[in-house]
């Protein structure tokens, strides 16, 4: 599994037929590890590369679940809004829900994994059943009650989060560099 394989069928399958150019600009990877990839993911029956671009096929759908599941994720999404957490001028965001747990003692050096692998920010949640609400780790506040309209898109879109179930929200200039600080915060877990 590799970040810049996932990071690019996200693209496709978020932005649909796309050229290496674009997906490029869009991704952060260089041009020539784009052309590399999509190469392998040609190879797989991941993409169709058509008059326009690539595009992710039903089988690159699966590719990329199971790359998802392997990493610990069960739903990832980019969603720039949330950027507004954070204090950073972050330019892109995924939320991603995981079965992982995060000790409170391991945070700060979960963090410190993120920030070296390319995250301007990163906060922790963890779903709490009883009160239906998201956790922030080490603050010990509810993410609803200090963002009240974030907290209610929050809940609209990680939607099939169970109990003690991890949240992650993690913001950053480019979207292979989020992907890559993902993986290792998750891998170092």
């Amino acid at each position: 599994m590799s970040a810049e394989a996932i990071t690019i069928l996200l693209a496709l399958k978020k932005y649909g037929r796309v050229g290496r150019y674009t997906l490029s600009s869009v991704t952060g990877i260089g041009e020539g590890v784009v052309r590399r990839v999509l190469n392998e993911l040609r190879g797989q029956g991941a993409i169709r590369v058509l008059r326009g671009g690539a595009e992710l096929t039903s089988k690159g759908e699966e590719i990329l679940e199971t790359m998802l599941n392997n990493a610990g994720i069960a739903f990832i999404i980019e969603d720039d809004e949330f950027a507004r957490v954070f204090n950073c001028g972050c330019r892109r965001c995924y939320v991603l829900a995981t079965n992982k747990a995060f000790g409170e003692g391991d945070i700060v050096r979960l963090r410190d994994v993120a920030i070296r692998n390319g995250a301007d920010a990163v906060l922790f949640l963890r779903y709490e059943c009883p009160q239906g609400k998201f956790l922030i780790l080490k603050l010990g506040n509810y993410f609803e009650d200090m963002y009240v309209d974030l907290g209610k898109k929050l809940h609209d879109l990680v939607t099939k989060v169970k109990c003690g179930d991890s949240v992650l929200i993690v913001c950053g200039s480019s979207n292979y560099q989020l992907i890559k600080s993902i993986i290792s915060v998750l891998s170092s877990s």
